[in-house]
């Protein structure tokens, strides 16, 4: 068989295997002070699902992503241009992913250009993803018909995805999160009003896009990561708690890092500092001061993320467990 022949095959099971994606486990969290608040927690593993070859691809990301590869047309070869800032997993998860698929992509990224770039984007141009630095302001006034004039002057066709991959087909991936939420639901037989799913939230895209599937209209709880909270977009279903994003993102206080190094001391299971650590240390606060009521089910989506921990361990001087590609992926 000839090299071009390899390659179209491993293209094609790339492909296949990225838009069927494994279903992720959901871990009963056992802790004595949440038994005596009558207090259930369920963490839905969406951490353990990752590409092994391109651990970046992974939980939310991936989810995210799933919409816009499923609706990419191969035969194109458009370019996939979208934004971020140094520290995005968003940029690093689409550059993954144009490596794995043979898609290129095209990162604007916020901020200066300098020698000494983030981990994040030395992963990011290791797969072969094209940066481009602009101005702060310069950066607050993008969107796809708005593109730097060099971008749109070498690019006739593109597909443009905003920060942090929330676009309408970011919403197509999550409908099969949300089918998965629901027969674990079913599967351990929790039909009650006290059902709550809880996440993290930044860009929104995520919990906006439970709340589209959410035909059972189970709570849905987001733990807002970000300054400037705002509500006014979120659906019905959706309660925001704006209470712990610690300064804003990426922000965090010593709590927040002890929470973390006593979590995976307790469950071995590791969590990010910017969304699902943030989270879970918010629901471990919300139940201490009796938010919930008893006989609550919390399903709590750990979002993935943990690529991001090296480069906050090394911009803060952190010591938090972080992730290795020798977890096993679903």
């Amino acid at each position: 068989m000839s090299l071009s022949k390899l390659n179209a095959s491993y293209l094609d099971d790339a492909w296949e295997y990225f838009l069927n994606p494994p279903v992720s486990p959901v871990s009963l969290l056992k802790n004595e002070e949440w038994q005596k608040k009558g207090i259930v927690v369920y963490l839905k593993r969406d951490d353990l699902l990752f590409f092994p070859t391109h651990p970046e691809i992974a939980g939310n990301k991936w989810r995210k992503m799933w919409g816009t590869f499923k609706q990419y047309d191969r035969s194109s070869k458009w370019p996939l241009i979208t934004q971020g800032g140094i520290h995005s997993n968003h940029l690093v998860a689409l550059a993954a992913a144009g490596h794995l698929l043979g898609v290129r992509t095209i990162g604007i990224v916020r901020g200066e250009n300098n020698l000494d770039i983030s981990p994040t984007l030395q992963k990011a141009t290791a797969y072969g993803m094209e940066l481009h630095f602009i101005s702060r302001n310069e950066y607050k006034s993008l969107y796809s018909s708005h593109l730097p004039s060099f971008l749109q002057e070498s690019y006739d066709h593109f597909h443009f995805i905003p920060e942090g991959g929330s676009n309408v087909a970011s919403a197509l991936g999550l409908e099969s999160l949300m089918n998965e939420i629901n027969d674990s639901f079913s599967q351990i037989n929790l039909q009650s009003d006290k059902n709550t799913i809880a996440l993290p939230v930044g860009t929104g895209g995520t919990i906006n896009g439970l709340s589209l599937h959410n035909s059972q209209k189970i709570r849905l709880l987001g733990i807002y990561v970000l300054k400037g909270f705002s509500e006014n977009k979120m659906e019905n279903d959706i309660v925001l708690n704006p209470d712990f994003h610690l300064g804003g993102y990426a922000k965090y206080h010593q709590g927040l890092v002890d929470f973390i190094r006593h979590f995976y001391q307790q469950h071995q299971i590791i969590l990010d500092p910017i969304y699902s650590g943030k989270m879970m240390y918010a629901l471990n606060e919300m139940i201490k001061t009796d938010y919930f009521s008893p006989g609550t089910t919390l399903v709590a989506i750990h979002t993935g993320g943990l690529q991001g921990i090296e480069a906050f361990n090394k911009r803060y001087k952190t010591q938090l467990p972080s992730f290795t590609t020798q977890s096993y992926p679903l």
